[in-house]
This record gives structure tokens, sequence and C-alpha cells, in this order.
């Protein structure tokens, strides 16, 4: 094991008490001794709250007080942004109703340990499970990974990820946008501009598959082609808004390849002939064929 550096887990709850308890003991029980547990409640209003005192009693636990419902996306950036103004060395993000594999973060710092000075962000597969944790598949495993596939697609699970020091100073420097998918998305975007994604072919995640995801996936064919045809014709954002806040924050520190391609793609939004030669670059992807052919689709109809 590498020496042990400070770590805050970085969980967000909403109505969670039906498996809260499972993700807190598998905390708990990681191999890594050193993590801090910081919590802040969107509005619950089950149980929750009393599950999470009861624990805070007895495990090195704190929760945030404002309990306004800001939504999955703003709650993590509170508390990212909380944990931005303290001294950890790594944050975690952490959804309620997973259940973690005991050595998660022992594996992701020590991946991290070798890029300390370059901000890195560590992401791994997930193992998708039902309610009553009986195993279902798998997540695939990203063939190539890049800025041209982030501002595109997310490959970076929320609840999977680490971020070293720098990956959160970076993130923090500037504003954390309300104007974004979400916020797994947005770090794994930023990150894959200015840092060092660092992707773990091990699942170390049980993902737990039920009714009340915020975010879900799922692990059927008909399942996954839903929810993409959902996020097409149904989006409340759309890709070409989160790469609009992207550059108005970054466009001053993008390498002269990197501006060209994230202009195009705005330029696209209202020109035909820059859609056209957005649609057949090579220099934006998804990682599988299907899904490459979708969005060179929703690029043509203007739906990105």
């Amino acid at each position: 094991m590498t020496s042990l550096r400070n770590i805050s887990v970085l969980l967000s709850t909403y109505n969670g008490s039906r498996y809260l308890n499972y993700q807190l003991d598998s905390l708990i029980n990681q191999t890594y001794p050193d993590l801090n547990i910081l919590v802040r409640d969107d509005g619950s209003t089950d149980s929750t709250l009393e599950i999470l005192k009861a624990e805070k009693a007895k495990t090195k636990l704190d929760v945030l007080g404002n309990h306004n419902n800001l939504g999955v996306t703003g709650s993590f950036f509170e508390l990212l942004r909380h944990a931005a103004s303290t001294d950890t060395e790594y944050v975690a993000f952490c959804d309620q109703d997973d259940v973690w594999l005991p050595t998660k973060i022992e594996a992701a710092i020590s991946a991290l340990s070798s890029f300390s000075d370059t901000p890195s962000l560590y992401c791994s597969r997930q193992e998708f499970v039902d309610e009553h944790l009986n195993h279902l598949g798998f997540s695939s495993i990203p063939k190539k990974m890049g800025f041209g596939n982030a501002l595109f697609e997310n490959i970076a699970v929320g609840c999977t990820m680490v971020l070293n020091r720098k990956a959160v100073d970076l993130l923090c420097k500037q504003r954390l946008p309300n104007e974004v998918y979400v916020h797994d998305w947005w770090c794994f975007l930023v990150l894959s501009c200015f840092g060092k994604i660092i992707f773990d072919d091990r699942a170390l995640i049980k993902y737990r598959q039920h009714s009340g995801n915020a975010i879900g996936a799922s692990s059927s064919y008909l399942g996954i082609l839903k929810r993409k045809l959902d996020r097409l014709f149904n989006g409340k954002l759309w890709i070409s808004e989160q790469a609009t806040v992207f550059y108005s924050l970054f466009a001053d520190r993008l390498s002269p390849n990197d501006r060209t391609l994230v202009e195009l793609l705005l330029k696209a939004k209202s020109s035909f002939w820059h859609r056209l030669v957005l649609a057949f670059s090579r220099n934006i992807w998804r990682q599988k064929f299907l899904d490459n052919l979708i969005l060179r689709l929703v690029i043509l109809l203007n739906r990105f």
C-alpha cells in the first residue's frame, strides 16, 4: 500500500433509508483506514437523517447543515466545494444505494499516487446488481478515451470516481456550473482536457439497479437503447449547452487543437456546413459502433 493520505468520501443522500446502511457499512469496511465521510442530505422526507445522526455518533462522519433540495448535481457540487476548502488530498463521490468492495479506495489511491503532480481522475467498471445485490452484469471497458469522446459521452461514473487534490483545485478554481448534464460528466470533461484519466478494468463497486435510482444504468440492450433515445428526445440539456459553458470557463487555457474542436461544435449549432464537418470528423467519438452512428445522426439533425 502507498503511504496513507487523507481522503474525503462525498455522499449525497435523498430518501435513501432503504439502502443507506449497506453503503455506510461498505465505507466503514474499506481497507484504506484514513477515510472521512462527508454527507449532504438533499431534502429527505424519510428516515435518512435519523440514520445519519445515529451513524455520526459511532463513525467519522460529518453532515453538512444545509438540507435544501439542490438536485443530484447541485448537491455533489456543494460537497465538492466544501471539500476543496479543507486540506483533504483526495475526494471520492459516493451514491447512497451502492455497495463498495473493501479495496475500492485503496486501489484508487494506489493508482493515483503515481500522478501526484498532475490533476488526475480515477474511475472504474461497475458490477450491475439488482436491489438484493444479485449479479446482473458488468459495465463495458472503454476502447479509447480522450477529449473528443468526453465532449459527447461520459464513461466515468461518479460513484467510481476518486480525484486527487490537483484535480479538486482545477475544478473548483472556476465556478462549478449548474448548466451541466451531471457532476461526474463535468469532472470527466474537464480532466480529459487538462489532466489524466485512469480507468480501472476491475469492478470494485456493486451498482444497485432499482426504480428509485436518481441516475441509473441498465444492463439490458432494450433498457440501454430506451435510455439513449429518452436522452435524445426528452433531455433537459443539450451537449452543446454543456460545451458552451465549458468554453466560457476554459477557452483561454485550451490547446489550439482542443479549442478548434470546441469552436467547431459550437458553430455547428447554427450552421449546416459546420454540422457536416463535425458529423464526419474523426476527432469526436463514442465508445460503441451504434452510438457513433447515432452521434453523427443527432449532429446532422441538430439535436445535440
